[in-house]
């Protein structure tokens, strides 16, 4: 299907639903698990509304009035992750707009008009309409409570009719829940209990692999796909039934995934994509879930993880599609010691818009290696090629090692990248090796047509460490060493003997701030001649 069949199916199908059997009342109510922030909510009291990347400041102005940036910005409103966040401010003056929105939600849209009709975006909005129903109906009158219950009603027939017209992924797993949260809930429509739950367990079963890894490999996408596996079971518990087999399964095998990529600090690795999620969501999901499975030996996903002594080192030895969507980080990994992380990438700049979206998705915004300043990306002749990088994992007595290679840069400059990486059993020293070599004929012969195109005696690349926000830094030792503190007065030194470094602005991105923070970044440089180049460096941290 085309996405204009797409949208003109949603459209079709929600005017119709303006003549579904109204619901009236609830017949139960699952106990709310969606969380906002407080700060969110504040902000939205204030004025500031930060959806999609994008702030549109705006005091005193209702939600449905804002100058629209994007169109993700107007679907994000139309998602209501909002209504989260200001019940989590819990003012009057938040529950007074909370319930402001709503109603001019229902007179505005709730005859099928507007972009929110999609089944992902409805499934969303009515399991947080349905969560915050004690805030929405407190006090209000008989007018309010009954367009309340007949817009609901309407998009659970929605949903019924439209969740197959979503993707496969999050939006249909957002939207068979939302499915079931207006089956359980709503009175006359548990007729869709059965299939909806059927649905569910299908869609775990296809979209989850046997491992718990899911196509995208963005470990923030697993996590909400757990949530939403999460709210649906309990939902499902908490009516008296039971929730499909499949269901249950699906989540069992996400767990050891999602435990294997969290940092020290309960934080989900920065990759393709996927930010550390919200903070509280992971930690609440997984208690509510009760499945005490450990993490996944060695990694998961295509992510392969050390952890010695509180030090936690994770990188990303996964298949690199490049498409244009797609996000370039072979072999790059993030390090975080006891809670801190010390060693990060950038992060989803979609929260702020679509050039931090871009830039954030190149190799340069990770903590990997390129090649002349560039990152891998789709050539014009070939789309949706794999770089699949190999990765072997060995140890002794005193170190874990990972020796990987990858050959994104082979096409533009004929080098491959060698990376091998080692973490001491005491977690306090990491030593890496970075080379970049061109080998055979056609690999020498593509890298001196680029030095002759360019005028160049060699080829120049880096090794980049993006460092966590409030890590302070201190270049040393004829710029060949990097001293870092951590806030709690932990103390690293990075260092590369035969290399230059240098110290550069970076920035992180994190939810719930209206601009990405302020951070640094390490690059070590160095250059391939006689087509090979080679750098060495280590991370020890020093005894206060």
């Amino acid at each position: 299907m085309g996405i204009l069949g797409y949208k003109l199916g949603n459209s079709f199908a929600a005017r119709c639903s303006q003549f579904a059997r109204p619901a009236r009342a609830f017949i139960a109510q699952p106990e709310p698990r969606t969380i906002g922030l407080p700060a969110r909510g504040q902000q939205m009291i204030n004025g500031f509304f930060l959806f999609a990347g994008h702030i549109v400041e705006a005091p005193d102005t209702s939600i449905w009035d804002l100058e629209s940036p994007s169109d993700f910005f107007e679907q994000e409103l139309h998602g209501f992750s909002w209504l989260d966040h200001l019940a989590a401010e819990g003012s009057p003056r938040a529950r007074a707009l909370a319930k402001q929105w709503l109603w001019e939600w229902i007179e505005r849209y709730g005859k099928g008009a507007g972009v929110g009709w999609t089944p992902q975006l409805t499934g969303r909005r009515v399991v947080r309409v349905i969560n915050h129903a004690l805030l929405l109906l407190i006090k209000e009158d008989a007018a309010n409570q009954k367009a309340y219950f007949k817009v609901l009603g309407q998009q659970a027939d929605f949903l019924a009719s439209r969740w197959q017209a979503e993707p496969a992924g999050l939006g249909r797993f957002e939207a068979l829940t939302g499915l079931v949260y207006c089956s359980l809930a709503l009175e006359g429509k548990k007729r869709f209990l059965k299939s909806a739950m059927k649905n569910l367990a299908r869609q775990s079963v296809e979209y989850i692999n046997e491992n718990g890894a899911i196509p995208s490999r963005n470990p923030e996408e697993l996590m909400d796909i757990f949530t939403t596996l999460a709210w649906a079971a309990h939902a499902i518990g908490e009516a008296q039934e039971l929730p499909l087999r499949d269901h249950l399964l699906a989540m069992e095998r996400i767990v050891p995934s999602l435990r294997s990529l969290r940092l020290g600090d309960g934080g989900l690795v920065h990759f393709h994509g996927g930010g550390r999620g919200m903070e509280g969501r992971l930690d609440q999901s997984l208690a509510d879930a009760s499945i005490s499975l450990p993490a996944r030996v060695g990694g998961a996903m295509g992510y392969h993880r050390i952890a010695n002594s509180g030090s936690v080192l994770i990188m990303d030895g996964g298949e690199q599609v490049l498409r244009d969507a797609g996000s370039f980080s072979a072999l790059c990994f993030e390090f975080s010691t006891g809670r801190q992380p010390l060693i990060v990438n950038t992060g989803p700049g979609m929260l702020f818009g679509d050039e931090w979206w871009d830039a954030s998705r190149t190799l340069l915004a990770h903590s990997g290696v390129s090649v002349a300043e560039t990152s891998p990306s789709v050539r014009p002749s070939k789309k949706d090629v794999p770089v699949t990088p190999t990765v072997e994992r060995s140890e002794n007595s005193e170190f874990e090692m990972l020796a990987s290679s990858q050959a994104g840069f082979v096409p533009v400059f004929g080098l491959k990248h060698y990376r091998s990486l080692e973490m001491s059993r005491t977690g306090l020293l990491i030593r890496g090796k970075d080379t970049v070599i061109a080998e055979g004929k056609n690999n020498r012969a593509t890298f001196d047509t680029w030095k002759a195109q360019h005028k160049k005696s060699e080829i120049p690349f880096t090794v980049r460490f993006h460092i966590a926000p409030d890590v302070t830094l201190e270049l040393g030792m004829r710029d060949t060493a990097v001293t870092m503190t951590t806030p709690k007065g932990e103390i690293w030194l990075l260092r590369a003997p035969k290399a230059q470094m240098s110290i550069e602005k970076s920035a992180y991105m994190q939810y719930g701030r209206l601009n990405p923070r302020a951070a640094n970044q390490v690059v070590v440089s160095a250059a391939a001649i006689n087509y090979e180049g080679v750098i060495e460096w280590s991370l020890t941290r020093l005894e206060a």
